[in-house]
């Protein structure tokens, strides 16, 4: 009875070794993705996986590898990068030994952060599946479709931060300066110090008393932001940095909900005034996608900015350094401003002129 059980095992065994030969990874699945398609250095980043096996036999070995270029950093403890994560030359790689039942799948995660601007794609993902006896493997790769873009940090401790603070409180005083008669808020009580053409005389029946309109402050506030890539006298970490500026501008005229458009004479591509997060979004992507490119010169920028002017706008102009012939270029920009030019300087010059 027990040679029979013996023989029986064998046979089952047999049978499952021939069944597992055909393809060990033809009823594997795997999808792989990142919660956010757009971050900065160093913001953590989510990416989740899932294995599925749909096949009727267990699969006794998976071996899942993810693999990512240079610039990716794997935010986990220390036990679980020794665990789990192999450096090369070439990149690192997360790697995981599996288990699956029929008809199962296995869920996971772990964290990545980005070292520096620019654009990733999700790495590859590498399977390696063998038969129940083990005797030969299959392998085959996964190219990850999704890309992330990383822009620029924000330049939180630069100096210009200053310069560009100063500024951006004239604009906020200069905004409640003017009231707006197309912004009514309310009425209050004829004074007799307001003009008469405020005098409501629909309200004033309603109330018998007279009344005047309570009008808003204006919020007609227009603001342009252009950044220069022009390369004389630049390194990269100049234009860097510039970058880095001009992403912080479009920030801080966001918290303060200024519309400001967006001008360069590069690869960043121009947007028109508007603000809110799509309007951001799309110039942080940009910002991320920049090479960066110069196509025209200092000159045609601010060509293209005084064609584009309007009324009340106020210039924060981005440039890495500015010699004799761009001064005289922003002196042609500032004749046709309202109000005086933000210059932030990606470069040392502003401090180079203060040591003289």
């Amino acid at each position: 009875m027990l040679g029979f059980v013996f023989v029986g095992l064998i046979f089952m065994a047999i049978l499952f070794e021939i069944l597992s030969l055909r393809d060990p990874l033809k009823n594997i699945t795997v999808s792989y993705d990142m919660d956010m398609l757009m971050s900065e250095p160093g913001e953590q980043i989510t990416v989740s996986y899932q294995v599925t096996n749909t096949g009727k036999l267990p699969v006794l070995y998976l071996g899942l590898s993810f693999s990512f270029d240079q610039g990716v950093t794997i935010c986990e403890d220390q036990k679980w990068l020794e665990r789990h994560v192999t450096r090369s030359f070439t990149g690192i790689s997360v790697d995981r030994s599996l288990f699956l039942m029929p008809y199962k799948c296995i869920r996971g995660r772990f964290h990545i952060s980005l070292d520096k601007r620019g654009i990733y794609r999700l790495g590859r993902c590498y399977l390696e599946a063998g038969d129940i006896l083990g005797l030969r493997t299959a392998v085959t790769t996964i190219e990850g479709a999704k890309t992330i873009v990383c822009t620029a940090a924000l330049a939180e401790n630069d100096p210009e931060v200053e310069v560009l603070g100063g500024f951006l409180g004239d604009i906020s005083v200069r905004r409640f300066i003017m009231e707006d008669p197309s912004l009514l808020v309310g009425y209050k009580e004829y004074t007799g110090v307001e003009p008469m053409k405020k005098i409501s005389w629909i309200q004033s029946a309603k109330t018998g008393k007279l009344m005047v309109k309570q009008n808003d402050f204006t919020l007609d506030t227009d603001v342009a932001i252009a950044v220069n890539l022009e390369r004389s006298n630049a390194s990269p970490v100049d234009l860097e940095r510039c970058l880095e500026l001009a992403r912080t501008a479009c920030e801080k005229l966001e918290e303060m909900k200024i519309p400001y458009a967006f001008i360069s004479n590069g690869d960043l591509r121009d947007l028109q005034q508007g603000f809110g997060r799509s309007h951001l979004s799309a110039i942080l992507r940009n910002i991320g996608l920049s090479a960066p490119a110069c196509y025209k010169s200092f000159d045609s920028l601010i060509d293209k900015c005084i064609a584009g002017n309007r009324n009340n706008r106020s210039y924060i102009l981005v440039t890495p350094y500015l010699d004799e012939q761009d001064r005289k270029a922003l002196a042609r920009l500032q004749s046709v401003s309202d109000h005086e030019v933000c210059v932030l300087y990606g470069g040392k010059q502003r401090f180079k002129e203060a040591a003289v």
